[in-house]
């Protein structure tokens, strides 16, 4: 397996890996999210990337940077989209892919990094609950036990939850069910 950046050639395999790997309802969603998220020019930028195999790519991570509305000199990003073919799932591809993004967010020193998803497939990296709630999501969340983070160097943990925005494309309400 072969992990890369994301190239703009790459946008219509992305959309069949997210096809495939996410239900009917959310593969809409995120079939639109992934080349808006490709699009933007934010600063700091956008990283995405995909893995392949036999140079057919089989899974797509992006993570974008999140804006705090304190001023507390905390720099985070979120994961958000993580889609890995069905046939590819269960094998590690997915867990590489979240691991290489820890590691470069870590070295560009990056201090927190959060995600919106399966908090027990998540908490193997090190997210938690605790880092999650400190920083609060620009909309409601559904599934609040889901919304965890983990902190990437020393930075203590703010005394008081900080809101937040996100770039563009993941400023949608229909995101965050």
């Amino acid at each position: 397996m072969r992990i890369r950046f994301f190239q703009e050639t790459d946008e219509n395999a992305i959309g069949a890996v997210i096809e495939t790997a996410f239900c009917e309802e959310e593969n809409k969603l995120i079939m639109t999210l992934a080349p808006e998220l490709a699009r933007d020019t934010t600063s700091p930028s956008i990283k995405s990337f995909v893995a392949e195999v036999n140079e057919r790519l089989i899974s797509y991570v992006s993570y974008s940077p999140i804006f705090l509305k304190s001023d507390t000199g905390i720099s985070a990003y979120i994961l958000a989209p993580l889609a890995v073919s069905p046939q590819h799932q269960k094998q590690g591809v997915g867990s590489q892919l979240v691991q290489r993004g820890i590691d470069m967010l870590t070295k560009e020193g990056v201090d927190v990094l959060l995600v919106y998803g399966d908090p027990a497939y998540y908490r193997r990296f090190g997210f938690s609950e605790k880092t999650g709630r400190a920083f609060m999501p620009p909309y409601t969340l559904a599934y609040p036990f889901s919304w965890t983070g983990m902190m990437l160097n020393e930075t203590p943990l703010p005394d008081t939850p900080i809101q937040f925005d996100c770039v563009a494309a993941l400023s949608k309400p229909d995101l965050w069910w």
